[in-house]
């Protein structure tokens, strides 16, 4: 008798039953004191539980959050809306829609993240057959610099057996250099010549195709075509790898023969537009940290990571088993790991960062990205629906459920935004209750769900900074999501532009929207507090309202000063190095600290204030760089080496006289070495991620953090609008009166 079945339904009866007793109890009538003491013993044992990290005690503390959680939502379906009024109720009940949905991706939340899974490096078997390796660098429009550095350390990648590069240009395609615009295709067949010379100095394989379909998906698929390699590595143009990206991940496909993906962190060496705007990038997580080192561990856990669209391993047999990378979505990465599972194979999640890749350096380019996520993980729930799909696991479901329905957040968050401003300034009732009902029944959930959310994810993302992110995008993103449900084919694959830069600091031009919105809200927050002190009888529930209308404001400034772009006029990373170096120019050798470097330039301080070097002079930077492999002791053993660069500036920093320098070289070989010095080891963003978790701070000293960052950012903004108001009039101010 085959066990497998009646096992599985009995887990299928203990799940349902637990949600039933949860739901019996959830929607219990009981006496507000009896309400309070179940509201306080939650919280009293939550924070008892604090310090117990075993997967026992963060279950536990996820029912009673499920259940607090529970018994506010039925609370507010029963007690709060005006089901009376026919004019109030349908948007009272799109804020309880809203509400709803935030406790379902709260609740699907703590189900995916219950037990990380943190899985160990596996040794590549060299006794065993090596597997093929192919390389793709899939690249459209994106700048040259952006591109050579993937390309390059591709090349240099450490790996026992056999591995083949391949630069699949959609910039150099037929269609393109064919283009009737000739101004356009005279710069498609430059920006083609240069990345077929260097690919041919690398020795990387150039591949391209005759037409721009389906984007980067029909690329990808073009190459598979191309190429007969048994393990597949996809790399973003801008995601640079680390030499021992496949010594790490190939073990893994040698020791499980079912499994048809690893996917490894994104980490970005670029702070996002919304921490380096607001000045906090050294101050908080990465925005995208809360997903690459929690989430996908808990989705590790329940065989349901997907692919993020690079630094992923792909077998080959998994791929074309599933008629290769999805077209269906513009998220064609998460769609085509959802087809992978369907068929059975198995995924992994190597939880070792080894790519360095650029964040989006404008608030517009931020945009444009995350509309195309939100705008595909919706296309995947339209068209590929995980709770329909046949071949997956329940917790599979749940985990691709999470994934998409999360990306409807523009449309709920805006919602949240708009409420307030339908009570105060339209009086439309979207929630009858008090102040008593607020503390009583809103006040535990909030508070329980802050806490567990510190528990689960205080390491990688700040108290209320998801609000933040979300805020700064709903008013973008709405209406882009939305028209996925009436056109769920229509949207295009949009390619992030990366390598932009800022000469001057200025606002997005996003900003006039937002600016709108903070002018409604602000008049709302005046007019609410003119009607608290005028109307005694409305002040229970107004108060609500404004504390609402108050939390929405304060996000609304912090988004006012995230499109505050910065200047930026480096398209190049710099990556912090200080370590020993010698600068040498005629017969002198000058001791110095090589403070950062990039694959083409350097900045070094002199320890000595007497030197003669000059700008334009040509000087020779000498310092040490980790030679290839190990020795005996599997210690890393270290060359000098010898750069000839040109001096484009000199300047007194605070420890020294600085000198920034570029390489007057433009070989390959050259670049080679400074990308072994920047982006080599894998050990140098594993440090970084360890000085992100650290700082962890409590929620108190997040909110104290909040208020800090909204008054600094109101004075900047202020500041800055009025300046540029003043700078803008001056020339007209001056033409009035020579012509007067």
């Amino acid at each position: 008798m085959n066990l497998s079945l009646p096992i599985k339904l009995l887990k299928v009866f203990f799940w349902f039953s637990s949600i039933y007793c949860l739901f019996l109890l959830a929607t219990l009538n009981i006496s507000t004191d009896t309400h309070l003491w179940l509201a306080s013993s939650a919280f009293l044992l939550i924070l008892l539980l604090s310090k117990n990290m075993s997967t026992r005690a963060t279950t536990f503390i996820l029912i009673i959050g499920a259940f607090i959680s529970f018994r506010y939502i039925y609370w507010r379906f029963n007690e709060t809306l005006p089901w009376e009024s026919s004019v109030d109720l349908p948007f009272a009940l799109l804020l309880f829609v809203a509400e709803c949905y935030g406790i379902l991706i709260y609740v699907m939340g703590m189900f995916v993240t219950v037990k990380p899974h943190e899985r160990k490096r596996v040794p590549i078997d060299k006794s065993r057959p090596l597997p093929t390796v192919d390389i793709f660098i899939p690249t459209y429009n994106e700048p040259i610099d952006v591109v050579e550095p993937t390309i390059l350390a591709a090349s240099k990648m450490e790996y026992p057996g056999e591995c083949r590069v391949h630069v699949l240009d959609d910039g150099g395609t037929y269609q393109k250099l064919n283009n009737d615009n000739h101004d356009e295709a005279e710069q498609a067949r430059k920006r083609a010549d240069i990345l077929k010379n260097f690919c041919k100095e690398v020795g990387a394989n150039y591949i391209t195709r005759e037409r721009n379909v389906q984007a980067k998906a029909g690329n990808i698929n073009h190459a598979l075509k191309e190429t007969n390699g048994d393990l597949i590595l996809i790399l973003d143009a801008d995601h640079v790898p680390t030499k021992d990206f496949l010594m790490n991940t190939v073990g893994l496909f040698q020791k499980e023969p079912n499994l048809g993906f690893v996917q490894t962190p994104h980490f970005f060496i670029t702070p996002g537009p919304v921490e380096r705007n607001l000045g906090i990038e050294d101050k908080v997580p990465s925005e995208n940290e809360m997903f690459y080192n929690k989430i996908l561990l808990g989705m590790d856990f329940w065989n349901g990571s997907f692919f993020c669209g690079s630094a992923a391993v792909i077998r080959r047999a998994a791929i074309e088993e599933v008629g290769g990378i999805s077209t269906k979505t513009i998220t064609e990465d998460a769609d085509t790991a959802l087809n992978i599972h369907a068929k059975g194979w198995d995924s992994a999640y190597l939880n070792i960062a080894m790519v360095a890749g650029l964040s989006p350096d404008t608030f517009g380019a931020y945009v444009t990205q995350r509309s195309r996520w939100s705008q595909g993980m919706i296309q995947i729930f339209l068209l590929n629906n995980p709770l329909l799909k046949k071949g997956l696991s329940f917790a599979q479901r749940i985990c691709y459920l999470n994934s998409t329905l999360y990306w409807f957040f523009p449309i709920f968050r805006t919602v949240f935004l708009l409420s307030p401003l339908m009570y105060l300034l339209l009086d439309l009732q979207i929630f009858v209750g008090n102040a008593k009902d607020f503390l009583i029944f809103v006040v535990p959930h909030l508070v329980i769900s802050i806490l567990i959310t510190q528990r689960l994810f205080g390491k990688t993302r700040r108290a209320f900074f998801s609000e933040l992110y979300e805020t700064a995008l709903s008013i973008y993103l709405c209406l882009p999501a939305l028209s996925v449900f009436i056109h769920p084919k229509r949207p295009n694959f949009v390619v992030t532009p990366k390598g932009e830069t800022t000469l001057k600091v200025s606002f997005s031009k996003l900003t006039p929207f937002m600016a709108f919105i903070f002018g409604l809200v602000v008049l709302a927050e005046a007019w609410g507090i003119y009607r608290y002190i005028q109307f005694p009888t409305e002040q229970s529930q107004l108060i609500l309202v404004i504390i609402f209308n108050t939390f929405n404001l304060m996000m609304i400034i912090l988004c006012l000063g995230a499109m505050l772009e910065k200047c930026q006029r480096r398209s190049e990373p710099r990556l912090l190095v200080n370590e020993k170096a010698v600068i040498k120019i005629d017969d002198n050798s000058l001791n110095a600290t090589l403070n950062d470097i990039s694959l083409k330039g350097a900045r070094l301080t002199l320890k000595e204030t007497h030197h003669n070097i000059h700008r334009g002079d040509i000087v020779d930077v000498v310092y040490y760089t980790e030679k290839a492999g190990t020795s005996k002791n599997k210690k890393p053993s270290y060359k000098q080496v010898h750069l000839n660069m040109r001096v484009v500036a000199i300047k007194n920093g605070h420890h020294g006289v600085q000198v920034c320098c570029l390489m007057e070289s433009e070989l390959a070989s050259d670049m080679q070495i400074q990308y072994a010095k920047a982006y080599g080891q894998s050990s140098r963003w594993k440090d970084r991620r360890r000085y992100e978790e650290q700082l962890e701070v409590g929620v108190l000293s997040s909110v104290l953090g909040l208020f800090s960052m909204v008054c600094e950012n109101l004075t900047r903004v202020a500041t800055t609008s009025v300046k540029q108001k003043m700078a803008s009039t001056k020339p007209q101010g001056k033409r009035e009166l020579q012509n007067g």
